[in-house]
């Protein structure tokens, strides 16, 4: 459409050049007195140039409306890319950001890991230390579910020697069978089991009174006695002690109400010095 108009403004411009150069003529005979010659010789020698004139016009107007269509296109790519190069300078500082932020991170992440293996290389030894002070607690205290405490401790050996068991596995179980043997000075109990007293072997219900001291009571509830950690042995007590056993073992096994009973601690006395 753009391009009929153009037509249509170079053919008005040519028809206005021609009409132009016509009348000239016409007015042209009066000034020269020779009105045949300028019919002749004059539309010959001028209408040339001017239709070179009018083409050169229209062709510069052409190249000029060109030229301000390419102009407004640049202009538009020109403000579109600016607002691309903002976009893209504001993503590219966030991404910094970012990077600094990661590599940042990466650096925390490496201090930790060598943090965690200089963790790891020291701990293991620190395990294997605490396992042998718990086997010469168990060896040494006295004799009290024996079975039950040097199985848990084989299990943890077995644990400890494991390379595929995280190092933090390894301190867990630990820690649970340090928390086990310290429960066990805080707490009574009673269980039966076959001890030997006196070269015999008796099933005895056996009361644990802590770590301080351990008694032992006949199923016949004839006998009782009390393990003397001095000689490593059971030692049969006096059987006006009988009574106060048999009631701190039912009270531990919660079958009698709780009350203050007088028990034989400390050092093993002769007969009829029992200390109390």
């Amino acid at each position: 459409m753009g391009s009929e108009k153009n037509n249509e403004s170079r053919d008005y411009d040519r028809k206005w050049m021609k009409c132009a150069v016509i009348v000239s003529l016409l007015i042209l005979p009066a000034w020269t007195g020779s009105g045949a010659l300028a019919q002749v010789s004059v539309p010959k020698d001028i209408e040339a140039p001017v239709g070179n004139a009018v083409d050169t016009r229209q062709a510069t107007q052409e190249t000029r409306e060109k030229w301000d269509a390419q102009r407004q296109a640049l202009a538009e790519e020109y403000d579109r890319l600016k607002e691309e190069n903002e976009q893209l300078a504001f993503a590219n500082a966030n991404l910094t950001q970012k990077r600094g932020d990661l590599e940042k991170s990466i650096q925390d992440l490496t201090r930790e890991k060598e943090e965690a293996q200089r963790i790891r290389t020291e701990l293991a030894p620190f395990l294997k230390e605490l396992l042998n002070r718990l086997k010469s607690l168990v060896t040494s205290d006295i004799p009290f579910l024996s079975r039950e405490r040097n199985d848990r401790l084989a299990r943890l050996e077995v644990i400890l020697d494991d390379p595929d068991i995280t190092i933090a596995e390894k301190y867990r179980k630990m820690m649970e069978a340090l928390f086990v043997e310290a429960e066990y000075g805080n707490t009574v109990e009673v269980y039966r089991e076959k001890i030997v007293v006196d070269g015999a072997e008796v099933l005895a219900d056996i009361f644990r009174m802590g770590r301080v001291a351990l008694f032992f009571l006949a199923l016949d509830r004839e006998n009782a006695g009390i393990f003397d950690v001095a000689a490593n042995q059971w030692h049969t007590l006096d059987k006006t002690r009988v009574p106060a056993i048999e009631a701190v073992v039912e009270m531990a096994a919660k079958h009698r109400p709780m009350e203050v009973v007088a028990l034989p601690l400390g050092a093993i006395a002769p007969e009829g010095e029992d200390q109390k």
